[in-house]
């Protein structure tokens, strides 16, 4: 604000201090009513624009949400409907047993993804199979969308050729719903029956009920989602309208958060506070208006005495810069040095009075250009710069610097530059370091899922293309765990540096071979043609790894399982890549690991359906679907029944009745062996408890058990729940379990021992293990593997076979038992010849409990079943 100058004469000599404090004051008085009111006008911009900025942000998420919710329903429509199962079932025929009591397309789509109504319309435009809200019902689709339902069919089967899928917005009375519709096709299975006319179409439709759309709204941030109760609630904003073909839209209100209102209610307080406070800070100054005004005389000798704080302050800027990190410097405008502080020679070695008048390039050099030329380019500009430079010590050392230049003006020209240079080489190599840290593994070397997944996105821009395919392997190492677990976690770090350096040696430049944890490798190889020269490759990867490794005075053998996948024959996508690279390596463990799999469309059908078989197993087990058949087992010296051997079976709501084969394997690969074998554990004591004494019970043990650690633990609570004395349970131990820890088996063994249960060799012949075995391990019995009995007793080798492991059982001092009895030939030869046990299909076969309960009330003799 300016004023019109003022004469001496018209105000005294002495009131002039106070009179231009007093305009002064007035001035700031004005000015500060006329900030606080125009903040206040801004708050309330503000406020108002983050309300509406909200109910944009609100309306946006909660229309991109319900777009989601469209396009994930036709996604799940398109998986149900482009599938040969749903032709078969849903279109040549409707097969209402397998869509909804098998749970193809039944309640589980209400259960997970809660979708209101399942409907399938065949090509007369009938609703052939209806399930709402999860149960089976007789409502025609027309029931809910009314006129809506033919043009919804009949776009659904105008996309039949190119499967593709269709959804619309609709009200179902006063509920708004997503549908989406599909024509049910073949899928990508070939072969399949073709029936006359149109395409049956499978309908699904999700209804937002008041609970449901409230939910929905949440999942965004946004509260109170809802329907509009009457027409002025549709008309007050917020509100999101939602196109419905041929109708009104669906309008969906919602409370909105204004963040505005809380902004108002916290800053306009603070405002107004802060306008009292000004105004009474104001009125303190006026009072003391005048007492400021009669210190001035003082202020100036104050001015004096800060002119010396100002001398004592430089003398102590001089003793900082002379003892800080850095060193500073100083110039002509020629670049030539006026000043060196001592850090310099503390920091380089060199003497200050040797490089003053010296070009500045004689200490710091730049790889591109003179240090000195690039002061002179920057000294029109005014302000400071950096340049990352280098020095060399006096003892010869290359020092990575930052040196920070300013322009000195004198009179509006340069007269100098002076700065600062820091020595940054620890610096750079721990940022270096780091870098290479974060993108290699710390104990080969290799480069790491990081850095691996970026190589793999920059060849896959690179557009691969059929004749030469980019090569993405997938390696396991077989039998690795063994090596930590016997030798020790070093030792295994020792094998994988050197599988490290097998694999590269393998691959040329270009090619990248990546660790991405434990014992997993991913390979990226390309220029290779054809399957032939991809073969050939992995061959020379499996070679490498299958060669021995020596730890110490042992050579220690490993193998390797991999699994192909190609771009751009399988996938473009690197994550889809790495997916089905997977699939095909976990198909190399499963069948028989040591070799490698390309990548076929099948093998993700049968992970789902290993997946979906794995689901039902842990419903099983929790469900009460697994049952306890006996095969009994008699003693061959007087024909008495002394107990049976307890068999699994699961019996399948859908399926029937499943066979131990079927699934056992995936129990032991899934871990659900534990839980399964404790069932059988704890119900085979408990039956065995009201069997007659002293007829015992034969269980079963998986090899993972005895890796699992608690075995004994487990079997010594089955014991103690069911009541029943350890020596009436028998547990069954194959006889490979030796061969992959012996140390580890025998002392779990001899815990078991410890509680008084018998031990027995299962399938004794079948496997590697050495005689020797049956002396260092503590069994009680063996049984003969039912191969040795299909050519017995008219083959003389078997027979001789035959005879010669009985022996070697009584040798031992164990009792003998063979398995697969199926005449009465083979029964009275093994008699003769003083086999102690037996079972088998003549003598007995697998039974349910009851029928077995029925067996031990017959005359204690031989009864076939």
């Amino acid at each position: 604000m300016n004023f019109p100058p003022m004469l001496s004469h018209q105000v005294p000599y002495g009131q002039k201090s106070t009179f231009f404090t007093r305009r002064i004051a007035v001035s700031l008085i004005l000015l500060m009513s006329g900030v606080t009111l125009l903040a206040m006008l801004m708050v309330v911009g503000i406020a108002w624009r983050q309300n509406e900025e909200a109910v944009k942000q609100e309306s946006f998420l909660l229309h991109n949400a319900w777009q989601d919710a469209r396009q994930e329903l036709m996604t799940n429509i398109r998986d149900y409907a482009f599938w040969g199962e749903a032709w078969n079932h849903l279109h040549l025929t409707m097969d209402k047993v397998w869509a909804f009591e098998q749970q193809n397309l039944g309640p589980g789509l209400y259960s997970e993804f809660h979708y209101d109504g399942v409907f399938v319309v065949d090509g007369e435009g009938r609703t052939t199979y209806s399930v709402v809200n999860g149960q089976l019902d007789d409502l025609q689709l027309e029931s809910w969308l009314g006129i809506q339902t033919a043009p919804l069919i009949a776009r659904a089967r105008l996309l039949a050729k190119e499967e593709g899928a269709t959804s619309l917005n609709t009200l179902i009375g006063s509920t708004p719903a997503i549908v989406a519709a599909a024509p049910i096709t073949t899928g990508k299975v070939p072969g399949l029956k073709a029936r006359s006319g149109p395409p049956s179409v499978m309908v699904f439709v999700s209804r937002y009920t008041p609970e449901k759309l409230a939910q929905f709204g949440r999942t965004v941030g946004v509260m109170n989602a809802r329907v509009p109760g009457n027409a002025q609630d549709t008309a007050t904003e917020p509100f999101l309208l939602e196109a419905v073909f041929d109708g009104m839209p669906v309008v969906i209100r919602w409370d909105s958060q204004q963040p505005g209102r809380a902004l108002l209610l916290l800053l306009l307080p603070v405002l107004l506070l802060a306008a009292v406070m000004l105004a009474l800070v104001t009125r303190r100054v006026i009072r003391h208006a005048m007492y400021n005004a009669r210190l001035c005389d003082e202020r100036f000798l104050q001015l004096i005495h800060s002119q010396h704080e100002l001398a004592v302050s430089e003398a102590r800027f001089r003793d900082v810069a002379e003892t800080a990190s850095d060193w500073i410097w100083e110039t002509n405008a020629e670049g030539v040095l006026t000043y060196l502080s001592r850090r310099f020679t503390v920091a380089t070695g060199f003497a200050v009075e040797k490089l003053l008048d010296k070009s500045i390039d004689a200490i710091l050099q730049h790889d591109t250009q003179p240090v000195s030329e690039w002061l002179f380019q920057h000294r029109q500009e005014g302000h400071r710069h950096t340049l990352r430079c280098y020095s060399v010590s006096a003892s010869g050392e290359k020092r990575i610097c930052s040196l920070v230049a300013n322009a000195v003006e004198t009179g509006g020209q340069i007269s100098g530059y002076r700065g600062t240079v820091s020595d940054i080489t620890q610096e750079i190599e721990s940022q270096a370091r780091i870098h290479y840290l974060s993108q290699h593994d710390a104990l080969t070397g290799l480069p790491n899922r990081l850095y691996m997944s970026e190589f793999l996105l920059s060849r896959l821009q690179a557009q691969p293309t059929a004749e030469k395919p980019l090569v993405l392997i997938s390696l396991d190492l077989d039998h690795f765990k063994p090596i930590n677990d016997t030798w020790g976690h070093a030792a295994g770090d020792s094998v994988l540096n050197e599988v490290s350096h097998r694999l590269r040696s393998v691959l040329k430049a270009g090619d990248l071979v990546s660790r991405q944890g434990g014992d997993e490798f991913i390979i990226i190889v390309s220029d290779l043609n054809g399957e032939h020269e991809i073969d050939a490759c992995c061959q020379a990867l499996l070679d490498e790894v299958c060669r021995p490794f020596q730890l110490g005075q042992q050579e220690i053998f490993i193998g390797a399982s991999m699994g192909i996948a190609l771009a751009p024959d399988d996938a473009m996508q690197a994550d889809e890549l790495l997916r089905l690279a997977d699939i095909a390596l976990y198909k190399s463990k499963r069948e028989g690991r040591n070799r490698w799999t390309w990548y076929s469309a099948e093998m993700a059908e049968q992970l789902v359906l290993r997946r979906e078989m794995e689901r039902n197993l842990r419903k099983a087990i929790a469900g009460n679907e697994l049952k306890l058949f006996y095969q009994p087992r008699y003693c061959l010296r007087n024909t008495r029944l002394d107990g049976a051997e307890a068999l699994i079976r699961w019996e399948h709501p859908s399926h029937g009745l499943i066979m131990p084969d079927k699934f056992i394997s995936l129990a032991e690969e899934t871990g659900l062996i534990i839980d399964i074998s404790d069932w059988v554990l704890h119900r085979a004591c408990h039956d065995a408890l009201g069997w007659p004494e002293p007829m015992y019970v034969s269980v079963n043990i998986s090899p993972v058990e005895f890796r699992s650690g608690n075995l004994a633990q487990r079997v010594a609570s089955a014991l103690a729940t069911s009541g029943l004395e350890a020596h009436r349970l028998e547990l069954e131990i194959t006889e490979n379990i030796t061969l992959e820890n012996p140390q580890s088996a025998l002392e779990v063994m001899q815990s078991l021992k410890a509680l008084g249960v018998k031990l027995t060799v299962d399938d004794f012949g079948a496997g590697h293990a050495s005689l020797g075995y049956l002396k260092m391990f503590p069994f009680d019995g063996m049984k003969m593997d039912r191969s040795y009995m299909s050519d017995f007793p008219h083959s003389p080798q078997a027979l001789s076979i035959v005879e010669g492991i009985i022996g070697l059982g009584k040798a031992f001092s164990l009792t003998v038992t063979a398995e697969g009895i199926e005449t009465q030939e083979q029964l009275q030869e093994l008699q003769a010849i003083a086999c102690q046990e037996g079972q088998g299909y003549y003598l007995g076969r697998p039974m349910p409990l009851d029928r077995f309960r029925q067996l031990l009330d017959a005359p204690c003799d031989i009864v076939r079943s």
